[in-house]
């Protein structure tokens, strides 16, 4: 199945649950039915977990999701821009910003777009104990980053919003640095790390739960708790991990590719992250055949 017709289905499975919901939400306002609450809470959980799928997709099909921007870009910016689906896709649409780097290049980059970003931590705290308007000239004059982004008095809370959406702005384009080739092993050293020391926690955990056994409810559901918390953020970092590897796909296959890659340092734990992600690829003329044909179709 081609992805855009993966998220004409999906469009269509979202656009079912939210307007059940809707539906659901206007029988709630007029009974306050506890049944219907639970119904509503149910339907939030599927609309979460589809749009998870939906993510989980574009990642595994970053290549052919890129390929619809280069050569699609008005179909794809249709399902952008939809009701149902267009903010699931928007939010890994950053990723279709990504272009390789030198080694060089991307350090000194990256090395900037921190600096940028201390001054605005700096910014936002020092206006978190201001009170009154904010001189713009005076005040990028202090935080240049913010140059152009600012102007005339304005108001403190709109201060503290322009420096959020320069910092949203700076954050994406040093993640798209950190997943070149030449930088990516700094986030999956980074995350690897809180994996191993988390699978220590885990098993920590697990004989928790072993030993509680007998000792009571409470001291049981303790060690319960405590032990599904630890398998929680596990899998969070592991999510991530899958989720970063799969933002350069060239760089994943690459690495599989090398002669006993995954016996290097911390392999054990990395090549079980790592054996179960394959991207999918794409031959991209005969994907073109492929597209035409279907929107020939249609």
């Amino acid at each position: 199945m081609l992805l855009i017709e993966y998220l004409e289905v999906a469009t269509a499975a979202l656009r079912e649950m939210k307007e059940k919901l809707k539906t659901l939400d206007l029988q709630y306002r007029r009974i306050w039915d506890r049944d219907i609450k639970k119904e509503m809470a149910q339907a939030r959980i599927e609309i979460a977990k589809k749009s998870s799928e939906v993510t989980g997709e574009l990642l595994l099909n970053l290549d052919e999701f890129r390929a619809l921007h280069k050569y699609f870009p008005e179909l794809l910016s249709a399902y952008m821009e939809d009701e149902y689906i267009g903010k699931v896709i928007q939010k890994k649409a950053w990723l279709l910003d990504y272009r390789p780097m030198p080694a060089e290049a991307a350090a000194g980059r990256l090395a900037q777009l921190r600096e940028w970003r201390a001054q605005l931590r700096d910014a936002k705290n020092f206006l978190k104990r201001w009170v009154g308007t904010v001189n713009a000239r005076s005040f990028v004059a202090t935080y240049p980053v913010l140059r152009s982004h600012m102007k005339g008095d304005m108001d403190k809370i709109d201060a503290l919003a322009a420096i959020a959406d320069v910092d949203k702005v700076l954050l994406k384009e040093g993640w798209l640095i950190l997943i070149s080739d030449s930088l990516i092993s700094i986030p999956v050293a980074k995350f690897m790390t809180n994996i191993n020391a988390l699978r220590i926690d885990e098993m920590e955990a697990k004989t928790g739960v072993l030993r509680a056994q007998g000792r009571g409810t409470v001291a049981e559901t303790a060690a319960l708790r405590k032990f599904q918390e630890v398998i929680r953020k596990k899998q969070h970092y592991e999510r991530v991990l899958t989720q970063l590897f799969l933002a350069n796909p060239n760089y994943l296959r690459q690495q599989k590719k090398k002669k006993n890659w995954l016996a290097r340092e911390k392999a054990g734990n990395l090549d079980k992250i790592v054996q179960g992600i394959t991207p999918h690829t794409i031959k991209e003329r005969v994907w073109l055949n492929q597209m035409r044909k279907l929107l020939e179709e249609k």
